[in-house]
């Protein structure tokens, strides 16, 4: 609406009605910013329990490896059958420190499968392993260790790394199977 001050200048003027219209802008934003933060947080907690979950997978490895070289320095017992070790057997207890004295080949099975068992535990809180012969090949040996799962609980468990593990002859696991909470990897050696 124009108005007349003077005859020769003109004035305009104009009513606002758009008082607290900034403030729900900010609202707005400040929620589009708090959903996003939500969203990073949320990735970033995915991403760590990934990451937990590589590094136990690379420290199974490790120990898998560590077995087997074991078995292949006691080559005559690995193959006899000397290093099965079920996931429900307690901790072999060995008569001699092998490392500081001779052993036969039961005694360095025996310390060996100690000492494994021991580090397995060490290095994966509540780590359960576990040796046992092929029912494919005889000349294998299968290899499983099991660390507690830290994600997934709850109905929509992942199970892609324990579903594998079904009694099966046609896979040579024969009644192994990953326990119930636990991640597993496994691996068929031969000594």
């Amino acid at each position: 609406m124009l108005s007349r001050m003077t005859d020769s200048h003109f004035v305009t003027t104009r009513r606002t009605h758009q008082r607290g219209l900034s403030l729900i802008e900010s609202l707005v934003a400040l929620l589009v910013l708090a959903l996003g933060i939500m969203g990073l947080a949320g990735v970033q907690a995915r991403l760590l329990a990934e990451n937990r979950s590589t590094n136990s997978r690379a420290i199974a490895v490790s120990m898998i490896d560590d077995i087997t070289n074991r078995m292949i320095l006691n080559r005559e017992l690995a193959t006899s059958g000397g290093y099965a070790l079920s996931l429900a057997d307690p901790d072999p207890v060995p008569a001699v420190d092998c490392a500081a004295a001779a052993c036969s080949n039961n005694q360095l099975a025996t310390f060996d499968l100690a000492r494994w068992r021991a580090s397995v535990r060490t290095l994966l809180a509540g780590g359960r392993s576990t040796v046992f012969a092929s029912t494919t090949d005889p000349r294998q040996m299968g290899v499983m260790i099991a660390w507690p799962a830290n994600e997934g609980k709850g109905a929509d468990t992942d199970t892609k790394y324990t579903s594998i593990f079904s009694a099966s002859v046609a896979t040579g696991v024969a009644g192994v199977s990953c326990p119930d909470g636990f991640q597993c990897h496994l691996v068929y050696v031969q000594p």
